[in-house]
């Protein structure tokens, strides 16, 4: 079970989080200057993501950016060539992202730097970058991912009014569906509350904010059982069932498990079988 941001410590106050950036960049077909271009991108990229703040908080945090890019199209453009691609975003655990409609222009020693113009590679970039942080905050403080979400819809407003306009009507739409599902943003922080005391020693506490978060869960399934957000959040955490059952060595919860993820029902019973066996 994966639990690299359960484990970090929050302590020591800095200026901001840090993402690590992980990028690729790929393409078929590219002539020797165009497997340049993309090399420097990369680069460039990574570079970026070192070198800016992508929170207004003040936890000492390192969280994976992860960033696979796929170019489908180059062309020139003036100086530049322009880009066509389909991206992934992530952080490596329970978020991703997906674009397939990113469309952005870059130069040989171009560098990247934060300003009002909008900037098709760079605000994009910032937006899926905002979207794990705020997510990531929401996991430390009950929707503490708000003010970030704010920066993600600032970078909306200018991007759709911007003559790189298509793809963001798509995005407004993962937007709204991630930051309006309060339930799930509050069941995050409500699991890892739970994870948190059961290394504090606080086995009872932990029991109510399981239950609670998972309580969330399924409200959220019932309101809008296709979320994918929701939906990648209960894949990759499912398997925490065994943990928890492990732990209490009882199996009250797992009926929650079982409703947000009825596909699992062999690893549950799995999961079951000794406390069943015992029964017997």
């Amino acid at each position: 079970m994966k639990r690299y941001f359960l484990l970090i410590i929050l302590a020591g106050f800095l200026n901001a989080q840090t993402f690590t950036p992980n990028v690729s960049v790929e393409g078929q077909n590219l002539n020797p200057q165009e497997m340049r271009i993309i090399g420097e991108l990369k680069n460039t990229i990574e570079q970026y993501i070192e070198s800016n703040s992508f929170s207004n908080e003040l936890y000492d945090l390192e969280i994976p950016y992860r960033i696979t890019v796929y170019v489908t199209q180059i062309t020139q453009s003036g100086s530049k060539m322009s880009l066509s691609a389909n991206a992934f975003f992530s952080n490596e655990y329970d978020q991703r992202y997906i674009d397939n409609s990113w469309t952005f222009e870059f130069s040989e020693g171009e560098a990247l730097y934060r300003e009002m113009m909008y900037n098709p590679l760079r605000d994009i970039i910032d937006y899926y970058g905002y979207l794990i942080m705020a997510t990531e905050m929401d996991g430390i403080e009950e929707l503490g991912g708000n003010s970030l979400f704010s920066l993600a819809n600032e970078i909306y407003s200018r991007g759709n009014s911007s003559r790189w306009s298509k793809g963001w009507s798509t995005r407004k739409e993962d937007f709204d569906k991630l930051s309006g599902d309060f339930r799930l943003r509050k069941a995050r922080f409500l699991y890892n509350q739970a994870f948190w005391a059961i290394d504090d020693n606080e086995g009872t506490k932990a029991w109510y904010y399981l239950e609670d978060a998972l309580t969330f869960l399924i409200d959220s399934k019932n309101l809008d059982s296709q979320n994918k957000f929701l939906n990648f959040f209960i894949d990759m955490h499912y398997k925490d069932s065994e943990y928890f059952v492990n732990v209490y060595q009882d199996t009250s919860l797992l009926p929650y498990y079982r409703i947000l993820s009825p596909e699992n029902s062999d690893f549950f019973n799995e999961v079951a079988l000794p406390f069943t066996e015992e029964a017997y």
